[in-house]
């Protein structure tokens, strides 16, 4: 296993984390969590909402008697805990839950507007309930934060000198994190990435488009962590491992990337953009976007979307499309509850135009 160092709080953090939102079952959670435990992995990336609540929950089981061997961070957002004795709350919730008794990182999760950061860091706000918790032991090594926001505010809150590690959601397909990460390697923080195969696109894709990432044996993925492990300022990848084999096939991916140069980098990134197996921006399936206010469900148009794409169906064909993936509800219903108030954009990690693909399918099925 490769290893980096979280600068300010001197820990060294395998290359490949566990990402946790998308363990199959609780015995497959145990097998992935041990199996690469004994491979060297190290850093667990949790939360309360994953697996409908039941990922922090099985993390847990599986690490508990190997907890030294594992730095387990677990996050809340701040619309759920937006002062410091919720905060405190769902710390000490979200530990009885795992069954530990203390995370290594806690982290505010989903930072995307300056309104956010200002009252997190306030008196008596967010921030103020991490730090005591991390006074009594509860979060051993500090705090970090995952982002969503723009460059500015990202570099805003690099600088209050809160965190020691962001998490970013950055891949071969979608670099627009790039300069920000370059960013908080250069001030010291941990940066750790999320949707390192692009919502698992770079893991499953067999688009002959892509024959320049595969390598020993393995598909896309080999050359999508490669790229991630060839930049200086990445510390950890989390991957959202389904099975004991892709955990193997991500610790493939570290042989001698000591070895990747910089400018194997942008011939990587260039290749990728001659790629015309996906235009533009995709959804990568983290589903932030799930909590409509009208009880639409963005996640799964999106990637309705994204397939329509990925498949090269006929522009034409969009609404039959819709029909075929709609076959057991009605779909103009549902698309009638769809106002287009761009909540779900908000939300969005990738910054998709989400409304704008809602307005094209609605008029293909005549809403």
């Amino acid at each position: 296993m490769r290893f980096k160092l979280f600068p300010k709080c001197n820990v060294q953090v395998s290359t490949i984390g566990f990402g946790a939102m998308r363990w199959p079952s609780e015995e497959e959670c145990f097998r992935i969590m041990n199996h690469g435990l004994d491979l060297g992995l190290n850093y667990v990336d949790c939360s309360t909402g994953y697996v409908s609540g039941q990922s922090q929950r099985w993390v847990g089981r599986a690490v508990a008697k190997r907890r030294k061997e594992i730095l387990f961070s677990s996050k809340s957002s701040f619309s759920k805990a937006p002062t410091a004795d919720q905060a405190r709350e769902a710390i000490d919730k979200s530990l009885q839950d795992a069954g530990l008794d203390y995370f290594d990182f806690y982290q505010l999760w989903g930072l995307s507007t300056p309104e956010t950061l200002q009252s997190a860091l306030s008196k008596g706000g967010f921030i103020e309930g991490v730090r005591r918790a991390q006074r009594d032991g509860l979060i051993r090594l500090g705090i970090g934060f995952t982002f969503h926001g723009s460059e500015e505010l990202f570099r805003a809150t690099v600088d209050t000198g809160e965190f020691v590690c962001a998490t970013v959601s950055y891949n071969l397909m979608n670099r627009k994190e790039e300069a920000n990460i370059q960013y908080a390697g250069e001030h010291g923080l941990g940066v750790i990435i999320m949707n390192p195969l692009a919502g698992g696109i770079l893991g499953l894709a067999r688009d002959r488009a892509l024959d320049f990432l595969r390598g020993d044996g393995l598909g896309p993925c080999y050359g999508a962590l490669r790229f991630l492990h060839a930049n200086p300022a990445i510390c950890t990848d989390l991957v959202g491992f389904r099975a004991v084999s892709e955990v193997d096939e991500a610790v493939a991916t570290l042989k001698d990337c000591e070895t990747l140069s910089a400018s194997w980098r942008e011939e990587q990134m260039k290749r990728m953009d001659a790629v015309k197996l996906i235009e533009g921006q995709f959804c990568t399936g983290c589903e932030y976007c799930k909590d409509c206010p009208h009880q639409f469900n963005p996640p799964r148009f999106m990637q309705v979307m994204r397939d329509f794409v990925r498949y090269g169906m006929e522009p034409a064909r969009l609404k039959d499309w819709i029909y075929s993936r709609y076959v057991h509800q009605d779909a103009l219903a549902h698309f009638k509850l769809c106002k287009e108030c761009g909540a779900c954009e908000k939300q969005c990690p990738q910054h998709l135009a989400i409304v704008e693909q809602i307005r094209r399918a609605k008029a293909a099925i005549g809403v």
